[in-house]
């Protein structure tokens, strides 16, 4: 296990605590919460960013990558 620490908004917060009702933790909710997201296959060949990123993996060197001209690829412009 790990411990870490994170920020929230109050809205976040009171949401959090109201999932975890008087006898759960927030904790548990969280780790609920990743195992549930991580549990859902993206499926990159419809996901334009994860396909560009497989695609053409950031790179090295003075001329654009995937990474300085990732927008103008994706969206245009």
């Amino acid at each position: 296990m790990h411990r870490t620490q994170v920020n929230l908004e109050d809205e976040q917060y009171r949401w959090l605590k109201h999932q975890a009702g008087s006898a759960g933790s927030i904790a548990a909710v969280v780790r609920r919460l990743i195992d549930s997201a991580r549990s859902q296959r993206v499926d990159s060949d419809h996901d334009p960013a994860i396909r560009y990123l497989l695609d053409q993996p950031p790179a090295r060197g003075s001329k654009e990558t995937s990474v300085t001209t990732l927008d103008r690829e994706l969206y245009g412009g």
